[in-house]
């Protein structure tokens, strides 16, 4: 009697640890394959098989729950059935513990097996008939090898759990007795858990399709209207000073000529004209923004200097009468590339703080890109060129 006792308690132990791992490797699984920022599939699948088919956790209302709890008990039966059935391990020698140890383990495996049977037969049932006869036990395989792997991977913690909470100790040798009447109440509430699992799966299945028929269709917000580009300021955030007599940037009119470019580098003359009644000054490096040719600032540094095609001559004192006109240069290597936006338009001032005039070019500059501009001199300088470049050049 004490050795029946024995065998409840510690298979009752066993079936309620190995449940739980059950449970909760399937939830993690459901819970983590929906998140895959987290963890990757593989190593999900690696870390906690799919003890409960993920489609179970999809299903609408109460099934998810139900679900997961119907397969658990019905698994956590079929691991009392089987330890049941093996009888009293404790009958074995005692030196055989590690053959007591592998029975136990294996009669995990064969409950995970079978519940795993269970559920793919239901999901049989649920989306029959298939629509082609070659995949009528499609899925069946991955969800056997993840029950077998499950059962055989974790499935020694329980065996484990359950024998140190049971604490049984065997008196000695016993004797195997019949398949008693616990057993077959367990049988029988086993085989009514594998019925309600078979039934529930398709059940749980036709309400989620009967559902997602009367939900109405998502429909996608409508497209949002393209934004108005945002240009660079007519006047830099940044200011400089004005010196005595400067040259207004209303007073002046921009020209800008085409870019000249040798071997990948770039130089491109803009000069400014005295417009006005009056002579004014000019004495700064030009204040320089660019857009790309859809409209948009970009982010260019600019750089006071020369560079491979051009000279600065440093800041100068350059008065300009009315008609008079001064020249700067701005150097540049090509830096566009597939895929890049072109600069479409410059805006030059005659120092930072006043008002940019705006050109529309067409120049191999692209956002983060750097150029390299002279200061202001007067009209009629020189900088070395070559004819001017085609787009890919």
């Amino acid at each position: 009697m004490s050795n029946d006792k024995g065998l409840a308690a510690r298979s009752t132990w066993i079936a309620g640890f190995a449940g739980v791992g059950w449970l909760l490797s399937g939830a993690l699984n459901g819970w983590l394959v929906t998140r895959p920022g987290l963890l990757t599939v593989s190593f999900v699948q690696l870390l906690f098989p799919e003890t409960i088919a993920l489609v179970a956790w999809r299903t609408v209302d109460i099934w998810p729950v139900f679900l997961a709890l119907v397969s658990t008990l019905t698994f956590m039966l079929f691991t009392v059935c089987a330890l049941l059935l093996v009888g009293p391990l404790n009958a074995l020698d005692p030196a055989h513990r590690r053959i007591r140890f592998f029975a136990t383990w294996m009669c995990i495996v064969v409950a995970s097996f079978a519940t795993s049977v269970l559920s793919a037969l239901g999901e049989l049932i649920a989306n029959w008939p298939p629509p082609r006869l070659t995949m009528l036990f499609q899925g069946v395989d991955s969800d056997l090898l993840a029950a077998g792997y499950w059962g055989i991977f974790w499935g020694w913690l329980p065996v484990v759990a359950g024998t140190l909470v049971a604490r049984q100790r065997p008196d000695g040798v016993g004797r195997r007795k019949a398949f008693g009447m616990p057993g077959l109440l367990v049988a029988v509430a086993a085989i009514f858990m594998a019925a309600t699992l078979v039934i529930a799966i398709p059940q749980a299945h036709r309400e989620t399709k009967a559902r997602a028929a009367f939900d109405p269709p998502v429909t996608a917000p409508p497209a949002s209207p393209e934004p108005d580009p945002i240009g660079s300021p007519s006047v830099s955030y940044a200011t400089q000073p004005a010196g005595t007599d400067w040259c207004d940037g209303k007073d002046l009119s921009l020209t800008v000529s085409e870019p000249d470019g040798a071997t990948g580098h770039r130089a491109m003359r803009m000069g400014l004209t005295n417009a006005g009644a009056a002579s004014c000054v000019l004495a700064s490096y030009p204040d320089l923004a660019f857009d790309n040719v859809d409209g948009w600032a970009i982010d260019v540094l600019v750089v006071h200097g020369g560079s491979f095609m051009t000279d600065d001559p440093g800041v100068a004192r350059v008065t300009l009468a009315p008609g008079q006109g001064a020249e700067a240069f701005m150097g540049w290597n090509a830096m566009v590339s597939a895929g890049d936006t072109r600069v479409g338009n410059v805006l030059v001032a005659p120092y930072a703080g006043t008002l940019r005039q705006n050109s529309t070019v067409d120049l191999d500059i692209v956002d983060r890109g750097t150029v390299s501009v002279t200061a202001w001199q007067k009209a009629g300088k020189t900088v070395e060129t070559s004819p001017y470049p085609g787009p890919n050049d």
